[in-house]
């Protein structure tokens, strides 16, 4: 009996567990230049400027194959106006705020934003 008990504790604290949020939606960065659509591509979630100021970045790709592990996903982040692409990570800070890093160096300096969630 003890272990019907455990088993049936151990599902209703996995049912009543939070989710980790989901960062797929629009995003305005921090200097509002720009947005960004983060859609899941796979396993994994993908972003690309969706609206800009220059027109010329529409459409390319900043975030690219950004795995999750536990509250924070990680992949490559690419600068839409030089195109050179860095060590990436981003997540959550509550529901409104996603902060977004690229390293070099193999991730000893890092440098971030944080975006604002759009919808």
């Amino acid at each position: 009996m003890n272990q019907l008990a455990a088993a049936a504790a151990a599902v209703i604290a996995a049912l009543s567990s939070p989710a980790v949020a989901s960062p797929a939606g629009e995003w305005r960065i921090a200097d509002g230049t720009a947005n960004v659509a983060i859609r899941s591509c796979g396993a994994n979630f993908c972003g690309f400027v969706s609206w800009a100021k220059d027109s010329d970045m529409i459409g390319k790709p900043v975030l690219i194959s950004m795995k999750p592990n536990g509250d924070v996903w990680a992949g490559s982040i690419v600068n839409a106006r030089d195109g050179q692409k860095y060590v990436g990570r981003m997540s959550l800070r509550g529901e409104q705020v996603l902060k977004v890093e690229g390293c070099v160096l193999g991730g000893m300096i890092c440098g971030g934003q944080q975006w604002s969630r759009l919808k």
